[in-house]
């Protein structure tokens, strides 16, 4: 191999693709991007098993070549690289990189060990990226971090109305739904993909405010996105049921501004007991959230808030109420309380697209 290129466009992408590299035993290579020179073009591939992205860039090619090179140690050599552009170039099995004030020599691990990316075909389907990540991101959170349940692990995608695609996770505590809005999208059948997945097909997403190409197959799904082209597995299951969860009707609703909300539970979080229980109290029109811990004291908070219903005294875990917080973009939440022992909604007042449950304490 022997090409020259912009050091700026080799960073983003080498960023983009070395995230999904990692240790791991008994294959060293996953630690490594391959770098591969053909027609004038650089294709840098990277690998986990679980997901994989390709990422390609223009080059002035003398020699074609595929080398694999530990990714991390590449990454922090290029970004301390300050000239805009570079020179790779490889002799047995070290990469040289070379500029016009410095001279590097990577050891390098043989390619025929590197495992291949597959490429989905099919029919593809056009996504607006933004709003794509944007419903993984409000859903991820809450899916399951246990390995025993792989489709609590997930975010689940499915088409639930016309014009839309809906975003769900779960960890059987707490469930989030988020819809966005996707025009002209025919999405056949729900897909589950694993969380930490999602969250890195979310990232490539947002590498363009305009469409994407997405592909779903039996076991894969992929993005396209400009110059990157990344994979995931998709897991085998079945997503529970949420509808059934979700309360049909409420004892009390509660109204308030979303930064009162955010503001104690900043103050209650300094008074939490070991088991993070949060006392929400509603009684003769107030609304009041509290925590006591026999080391640190107690705190009460009280919120404006329109009241409708009956009084009632929750427990919840605050982490639970409080990491659903920051994805709420409406000025306004209302708590749809069922009863003692019976899930809370979340939801905007006005947005409509969101709605977050959550299991209250058994103590």
């Amino acid at each position: 191999m022997h090409i020259t290129l912009d050091t700026k466009n080799f960073k983003q992408v080498l960023e983009t693709v070395s995230r999904v590299s990692t240790k791991h035993l008994t294959l060293p290579v996953l630690q490594c991007v391959l770098l591969e020179a053909k027609d004038n073009i650089l294709f840098v591939r990277g690998t986990n098993l679980e997901i994989g992205i390709e990422g390609s860039l223009k080059v002035t090619q003398e020699e074609p070549g595929i080398v694999a090179v530990p990714a991390q140690i590449l990454l922090q050599t290029i970004n301390l690289l300050t000239q805009t552009s570079i020179t790779l170039s490889t002799e047995g099995d070290v990469l040289h990189i070379e500029s016009k004030s410095s001279k590097t020599e990577l050891k390098t691990v043989s390619a025929d060990e590197f495992p291949s990316i597959p490429k989905q075909q099919g029919n593809p389907i056009t996504i607006q990226g933004a709003l794509f990540a944007l419903g993984v991101k409000t859903a991820a959170f809450t899916a399951s971090q246990s390995s025993i349940k792989p489709e609590l692990g997930s975010v689940y995608i499915y088409q639930k109305k016309e014009h839309s695609l809906t975003f769900v996770a779960t960890d059987s505590f707490r469930l989030m739904e988020k819809t966005v809005p996707q025009k002209n999208i025919s999405l056949s059948d729900p897909i589950l993909i694993p969380h930490k997945n999602a969250l890195e097909l979310a990232r490539v997403a947002e590498l363009t405010n305009g469409d994407i190409t997405m592909y779903v197959s039996e076991n894969q799904c992929a993005l396209k996105v400009d110059d990157i082209y990344i994979t995931s597995r998709l897991v085998t299951g079945t997503f529970p049921d949420y509808e059934q969860i979700i309360p049909k009707e409420y004892k009390t609703n509660v109204t308030l501004l979303t930064k009162d909300l955010a503001q104690a539970l900043k103050k209650t979080n300094i008074f939490l007991n070991k088991f993070m229980q949060l006392t929400l109290t509603i009684s003769g029109g107030t609304f009041t959230l509290s925590a006591q811990s026999g080391e640190s004291g107690a705190t009460t908070e009280s919120i404006p808030a329109s009241i409708e219903g009956e009084d009632l005294i929750l427990n919840f875990n605050q982490r639970y109420i409080h990491e659903a917080v920051p994805h709420i973009a409406d000025e306004s939440i209302r708590l749809k309380c069922a009863g003692i022992g019976r899930p809370m909604v979340i939801e905007n007042v006005h947005d409509r697209s969101l709605r977050y449950l959550v299991m209250p304490m058994n103590k």
